[in-house]
């Protein structure tokens, strides 16, 4: 009985309960979320904290760029130094063409790739011997972007430049190639010829001492390289250039007639005089064998 009573009691309490809940339902559902004073609170915290990290961003940003710059400048200057350097290639190559022949590349072996580059490059040695400049040109090109190291496809570009009278670009071009082999002496004899037909004297020299270091087997660059020092008036370097291309030729006329000039220059009786037997031997008609001997005579 007394279990039946609590029972009771407990299931009015919950009547009760549920009653007032259900009448302040409408109450509930209508309550403005967004207006209460925490919320309000929370929201405004929280634009105050996007609008900190917002402002910070941007000034983040700005100290960056106030770096940054500086490097930029010097990345812009060494992107035009490179366009100098590689000549016109850099600009002939545009960013969408690379794009599209990697993507070819990317489906060829490097056999293919391989065909592929000695073929232009003959493509362009070809078009080179017979004058087709723009073709000859456009192969080496083509040969580069396979292979950006590719010695003969930038020796052949040089060429074509040299051909075309476009001066700057042979000679950064040989430069590269240079750098890409730094022991090449015919790349250096080159850079020496075009110096020499500018007129810079000095620079000619330079390349031609060092192609002589590189390979001291050929007399006509000691014989040369001799001549150009005596147009700077250093006869006696000279003088060591001229008796290398003498030793490798001992009986060449011209190299014996322009080691008598140079010994008469300085004043080098013996070497004078030695020099006048051998030609006198080699070729006794010469006609200046008698200036000479008056010449060395009065030393």
């Amino acid at each position: 009985m007394f279990n039946f009573i609590f029972l009771l009691i407990v299931l009015i309490c919950l009547g009760v309960i549920g009653f007032v809940i259900w009448k302040k339902t409408p109450q509930l559902s209508n309550l403005d979320v967004e207006n209460l004073p925490q919320e309000k609170t929370s929201r405004k915290k929280h634009e105050i904290i996007t609008k900190r990290i917002e402002a910070h961003s941007k000034e983040t940003r700005a100290k960056l760029g106030e770096k940054f710059r500086p490097l930029d400048k010097i990345w812009r200057q060494f992107q035009l130094k490179f366009r100098v350097y590689v000549g016109k290639i850099e600009r002939l190559i545009h960013h969408e063409d690379m794009i599209k022949i990697k993507q070819e590349q990317s489906l060829l072996t490097p056999e293919e790739k391989d065909s592929k580059l000695k073929g232009l490059i003959q493509d362009g040695e070809q078009n080179l011997q017979v004058g087709n400049l723009d073709k000859a040109e456009h192969a080496f090109i083509a040969a580069i972007k396979i292979n950006a190291k590719s010695a003969p496809a930038y020796r052949g570009l040089a060429e074509v430049y040299v051909k075309k009278d476009s001066n700057e670009e042979a000679k950064q071009t040989f430069m590269f190639l240079l750098h890409l082999e730094p022991d090449n002496d015919a790349v250096m004899v080159r850079l020496a010829e075009m110096a020499e037909s500018q007129n810079n004297i000095d620079e000619a020299i330079e390349y031609y001492q060092r192609a002589v270091v590189a390979n001291d087997s050929l007399s006509p660059r000691f014989a040369h390289l001799g001549e150009m020092l005596l147009k700077v008036d250093q006869p006696l370097v000279a003088k060591e250039a001229i008796l290398q291309a003498v030793e490798l030729e001992p009986q060449n006329p011209k190299y014996l007639d322009l080691l008598i000039e140079t010994a008469i220059l300085c004043q080098d009786k013996k070497l004078a005089t030695q020099a006048y037997q051998n030609l006198r031997l080699v070729n006794p008609e010469n006609s200046k064998l008698a200036d000479f001997k008056g010449r060395i005579d009065k030393i």
